[in-house]
């Protein structure tokens, strides 16, 4: 049965600081590409990772694409 997903947000700072970090961004946007999960990026500082399912993902799709975004966010430095 497909699940009913929005778009959501992740936004990505320097650690201890409120400085965007959009170099963070990019390298999760970067990552997820390369492991086949497009994911969008904006914010008005570049900062922030949008995730945008189809209407009739299934649950499984989810799984398998949240699986790389945390992949990609646990790879970072």
């Amino acid at each position: 049965m497909p699940c009913k997903a929005l778009m959501q947000g992740i936004e990505f700072y320097h650690p201890d600081s409120i400085e965007p970090d959009a170099g963070a961004t990019s390298a999760v946007l970067e990552s997820t590409k390369d492991h086949g999960l497009l994911v969008g990026k904006g914010g008005l500082y570049g900062n922030v990772i949008r995730i945008t399912p189809m209407m009739n993902v299934t649950e499984a799709e989810l799984n398998q694409g949240l699986d790389i975004l945390v992949d990609a966010i646990e790879s970072l430095d």
